[in-house]
């Protein structure tokens, strides 16, 4: 009894074992259809935790890729922005530095004016540029456009100045209510010629110093408010003598007041007639002052003054917001500066005003162990300088009946000339340039390394997962003679009974 028991127990093993095998075969045919050893990670057996790491390998570098590809789109077009505003500057500077005529063509500008102008628009549309909704100018905020319209920015709107009004202001508190520059030449007193400044301000000339060619007694000009006296002696001053007044400019530029002694009566332009004694010249040379500041304050003071409201407006950032008259108008006895606000002034950048590194603002991983910054803001020094003086030239407008009008244009002209040359001291436009192009660089560098690195990736993963046919041609041929033989034996099992037995 016990040994048929035995045979049914034999019996039962095999069929068990012809079952494993045809689970076996299944596999291996599912492998010869897919070439993978397995459906699962966990059919890898030990290899599964090394094919997880590659493909997570893998994966980051995927992404490395794409964020390179990123950064090669986005730099592109920042730097043709940059390059075409490196142009407008240069032909804004070609305009300025050749000879050119002082002819009114259309709202009191000149036919270089309303070239400025258009090229200021253009370069606000090329700061606005965006790449699939991100704005390249913009810093971190970077889901807005980096600047103001070119008519708000010049215009201003409701109740928030734009640029032609800081100027107006700030030509009122520098010129003065007698277009003197916020100074007062007085009365000869006998020999001596004297001048002061209105108070204690930024505003106007500043009184630096003086000089006579003939000896001539100077006293000042001492400190603010400036005054200064020249005291001619007892002796007039000879034929050609000379008198030298110098000041300062709102916009760091220096001028001067000279004039030149001569018999004729009336004197020339910049001249002073010689009297019949020191106390008669005096009071000429006081005339002729008085008559050359004036000229001076509706000419290069205006220049100077639009100037230094051009950098009142522009150069801001979280630290140094827009800079407006304090007071009240008319702005002609103003003596000190306040803030402006949001709800009172244009504010010209619309992006990230912080004053960290504008290329921080962003920031990609090319490699586990790299990063790059390729980030910009249009307040950037080397960008605004450019928007800024162009700004101002394209704001600026001057009378026909103005017989001064000319001279403050050529003075305004050659200013904003001069500024294109952009002082070696600043930010350089080719230096954002090749900033940005460094970041490109580098994570082009790090997608060529990925990409030498991906098929290695592959391969690794492939020898783990992946099965040729050959292994499973082996593996179904000695699994076939298993399954033969099984069957073989249980084909034997089953025919074995107890009559047989016995």
């Amino acid at each position: 009894m016990s040994s048929v028991t035995g045979t049914s127990l034999a019996t039962t093993l095999a069929a068990r074992t012809i079952s494993q095998m045809r689970d076996q075969l299944a596999d291996l045919q599912r492998q010869l259809g897919t070439g993978k050893r397995s459906e699962t990670y966990g059919g890898l057996g030990l290899g599964s935790g090394l094919v997880l790491n590659l493909r997570a390998q893998l994966t980051r570098t995927d992404v490395f890729q794409a964020n390179s590809l990123n950064i090669e789109t986005r730099v592109k077009l920042m730097n043709t922005s940059l390059q075409r505003i490196g142009e407008v500057r240069n032909e804004t500077r070609a305009d300025l530095n050749a000879p050119f005529d002082y002819v009114l063509v259309q709202g009191g500008q000149t036919a270089a004016q309303r070239s400025a102008t258009g090229r200021l628009g253009e370069m606000l549309s090329l700061l606005n540029l965006d790449a699939g909704g991100r704005y390249l100018f913009s810093g971190r905020a970077n889901d807005m456009p980096a600047t103001d319209t070119m008519s708000r920015i010049l215009e201003g709107e409701g109740a928030q100045a734009g640029l032609k009004q800081i100027m107006n202001e700030r030509l009122q508190a520098d010129q003065g209510a007698d277009q003197r520059g916020r100074i007062t030449v007085n009365p000869a007193a006998g020999a001596v010629i004297s001048l002061v400044e209105d108070g204690a301000h930024s505003f106007g000339f500043k009184i630096t110093g003086a000089t006579t060619s003939f000896g001539a007694t100077i006293t000042g000009p001492g400190a603010p408010p400036a005054s200064l006296s020249i005291d001619l002696g007892a002796t007039n001053p000879p034929v050609d003598g000379k008198v030298r007044i110098t000041l300062a400019m709102p916009d760091g530029s220096a001028t001067a007041i000279e004039l030149t002694a001569t018999t004729a009566s009336p004197p020339g332009e910049k001249q002073f007639t010689i009297g019949a004694n020191p106390t008669a010249t005096a009071a000429n040379i006081t005339a002729a002052m008085d008559t050359e500041l004036q000229r001076l304050g509706r000419t290069e003071l205006v220049a100077a003054s639009a100037m230094k409201a051009g950098n009142d407006f522009f150069a801001t950032d979280a630290s140094n917001p827009p800079q407006r008259i304090a007071g009240a108008p008319p702005f002609y006895a103003a003596t000190a500066m306040t803030n402006g606000t949001t709800a009172n002034t244009i504010s010209w950048y619309l992006g990230d005003n912080a004053t960290d590194s504008a290329r921080a603002t962003s920031v990609a991983r090319v490699d586990d162990a790299i990063t790059v910054d390729y980030g910009a803001r249009a307040n950037e020094e080397g960008i605004r300088w450019i928007v800024q003086n162009t700004a101002v030239f394209a704001a600026a407008a001057f009378s026909a009946s103005d017989p001064d009008a000319r001279d403050a244009y050529y003075a305004l002209a050659g200013r904003v000339g001069a500024a294109m040359d952009v002082p070696s001291s600043m930010q350089q436009i080719e230096a954002i340039q090749t900033e940005i192009a460094g970041a490109n660089i580098a994570a082009q560098a790090a997608k060529k390394r990925l990409t030498e690195r991906t098929p290695v990736l592959q391969d690794m993963i492939s020898e783990v997962e992946d099965i040729s046919d050959e292994e499973i041609s082996v593996k179904l041929l000695a699994l076939n003679t298993r399954m033969q033989a099984s069957l073989q034996v249980t084909s034997m099992l089953s025919q074995l009974s107890l009559v047989n037995y016995i």
